[in-house]
């Protein structure tokens, strides 16, 4: 008779553990479940932080070698083109002798192309607003010499945005 009150008591003990090891497991693992879509969330969000900075830098590098570019075209015959805002160009071209306004208005750099948005003179220094292929468009401070037909110096990029869907033809 001992052992059969022994056998009920292990019996009674062992039932009131096996509804603790189920709730526990499941517990344990949607914590761990929970833990690891949170690292991956994190690495996922870092990623796309780093991806939108690289393609800032690549889109503020191609817009200052697109302002570079504008610069070395901007000499010899059409240089006296400074002188005057971008929209006046067409109209005073007989006052500027041999220049082609057409060589300031778009270049490509490295396969990459760009247009002219505007030129505005100012004295000793003007704005220079160019847009790449994909929209994407900034400003420039262009130091001028003080006859107004030489480019000294270019600031650094001001991003404007993208304008929005356009692409150059």
């Amino acid at each position: 008779m001992a052992s059969h009150f022994s056998h009920l008591l292990s019996i009674k003990k062992t039932k009131r553990f096996t509804g603790f090891a189920l709730p526990l497991v499941v517990a344990v693992s949607a914590v761990l479940m929970l833990g690891s879509a949170s690292i991956h969330t994190l690495s996922l969000h870092a990623r796309l932080r780093f991806q939108v900075a690289f393609q800032r830098q690549q889109a503020l590098d191609q817009l200052r070698s697109a302002a570079q570019a504008f610069t070395t075209m901007a000499r010899g015959a059409q240089a006296c083109l400074l002188l005057r805002p971008s929209v006046d160009w067409n109209f005073h071209k007989s006052s500027c002798s041999g220049a082609n306004p057409n060589a300031l208005l778009a270049g490509n750099v490295d396969d990459q192309p760009w247009r002219l948005l505007s030129w505005h003179p100012g004295p000793g220094s003007g704005n220079l607003q160019l847009a790449l292929a994909d929209g994407r468009r900034g400003t420039f401070r262009l130091k001028l010499a003080p006859d107004g037909r030489q480019i000294l110096g270019v600031s650094d990029v001001q991003l404007q945005g993208r304008i929005g869907s356009q692409a150059l033809s």
